[in-house]
């Protein structure tokens, strides 16, 4: 029987990567940028392996205010950084909004990074028959 390879069978050290996050008000104009960094080798090994994940920048958003941007695809590590303007002179609630899609955006890198490492390997391995 195979060993399963997980997140788990790598060392644990350093299995954290990190979100950081920027703020920038200039000309009414409020604008997020997210970078995910120093990705973990444990995490590097399973994107090297399942494939990395992605996340959608758009889609439906709920507030209030509600909003949709349009669908944007992205992978979450070798297309970071992630960023989103909002200008005040489009939307009253320009800073809602940018707040709104910070927080969801988060949700949805977590979520991409819980569902990497959930991933298991019962393929790989070496078997050894005696005949």
């Amino acid at each position: 029987m195979r060993e399963k390879l997980t997140h788990a069978a790598f060392p644990q050290k350093g299995t954290n990567m990190k979100l950081r996050k920027f703020y920038i008000l200039n000309a009414d104009i409020y604008k997020v940028s997210l970078y995910t960094q120093e990705w973990s080798e444990a995490d590097q090994a399973l994107i090297e392996q399942f494939g990395e994940p992605e996340i959608d920048l758009g889609g439906s958003f709920t507030g209030p205010p509600a909003f949709t941007l349009p669908s944007n695809l992205v992978r979450i590590m070798s297309e970071s950084p992630f960023t989103q303007s909002f200008d005040f002179n489009d939307y009253a609630d320009a800073e809602d909004r940018a707040g709104i899609w910070n927080t969801e955006i988060i949700v949805r890198i977590k979520s991409a990074v819980t569902t990497l490492r959930a991933n298991t390997d019962d393929f790989s391995g070496e078997a050894v028959e005696t005949i």
